[in-house]
């Protein structure tokens, strides 16, 4: 591409995650470069991610655990493998697939691995509200005063959001504090009262991190409908730019909150997952500016 980008046809003048992303298209090499990366290691985080869950089962829920539980402990992995997917849609829709490529079939089965996608997220979004609404179902542990009377039992106390680690009469005066525990709803694990109270407060917090991505989501998939009528300009087209970036930075923030809260990986699948769908913002940005050449040229011509 030689020509430097303007997007000056409809791109309007508020600041906007598009205003950050234009200026890589002056070299789209190192922009396609960049986004397989970041693909890339959203696939490996998804499978650390499925590790992650299958321990946390593994260390909190007995064997005769109720299916409905056992799906909720896999809530993180089920909601990644929805995003890639839908990562994956947005990728062939903006970028690699060609407009005649879209014939009746193909718009069919990607609006049945839509479905699919979104059916897993909604259900995603609801396992953590669940999750957390339960983490406010708790039974105090009679008699329990000291983690030692567990030790070498195998027993586990969670030592935060999604850690469990096994009592033993090495590590049972270190691992909890106070002398009051609670086991939450149906899990056998135990855990002390300031656990408890963090546990509750970090769940919130990835409510409001599902949420609100399901809005960023449902307003790109409001942008690529307006593309592909070339309708780049307008209040409603500016109102879903600017909201987007507000939603962004909302995500920023839970990022935040879990780098400083204990929880790096987190926080670093939480800015990978950004930086995948400013590679999508990206092709919506390349998307517009070739139609827009396009439709110049049309103009000129006629």
């Amino acid at each position: 591409m030689q020509d430097s980008p303007s997007l000056s046809f409809g791109a309007g003048k508020a600041f906007t995650i598009k205003s950050i992303l234009v200026p890589l298209l002056r070299r789209p090499r190192v922009a396609q470069v960049v986004k397989w990366i970041v693909y890339g290691s959203l696939i490996i985080n998804f499978g650390i991610y499925l590790y992650d869950d299958w321990t946390a089962f593994n260390s909190s829920l007995p064997a005769d655990a109720p299916l409905a539980d056992v799906l909720e402990r896999f809530t993180t992995s089920a909601d990644m493998l929805a995003w890639l997917g839908l990562v994956f849609l947005f990728e062939l829709e903006t970028y690699v697939l060609p407009d005649e490529a879209f014939k009746p079939w193909v718009i069919r089965a990607f609006l049945i691995a839509r479905v699919f996608c979104y059916t897993s997220i909604l259900l995603a979004a609801y396992g953590y509200t669940a999750e957390t609404l339960e983490n406010y179902e708790v039974t105090e542990v009679p008699g329990l005063t000291s983690l030692c009377q567990l030790a070498d039992q195998g027993r586990h106390v969670q030592v935060d959001s999604i850690e469990y680690v096994e009592i033993t009469a090495d590590n049972c005066n270190i691992l909890a504090s106070g002398e009051r525990f609670f086991q939450i709803a149906n899990e056998v694990s135990v855990i002390d009262v300031p656990t408890l109270a963090h546990v509750q407060w970090i769940g919130w917090v990835d409510v409001v991190n599902a949420f609100v991505w399901l809005i960023v989501v449902a307003l790109i998939e409001i942008e690529v409908w307006l593309q592909t009528r070339d309708r780049f300009s307008g209040r409603l087209m500016e109102s879903v730019r600017q909201i987007k970036t507000i939603g962004y930075a909302v995500l920023s923030m839970d990022a935040i909150i879990w780098a400083t809260t204990g929880y790096p990986m987190y926080a670093w699948d939480s800015f990978l997952w950004i930086f995948g769908f400013w590679a999508i913002e990206l092709n919506l940005a390349e998307w517009e500016l070739d139609r827009v050449k396009q439709l110049r040229a049309a103009a000129a011509a006629s």
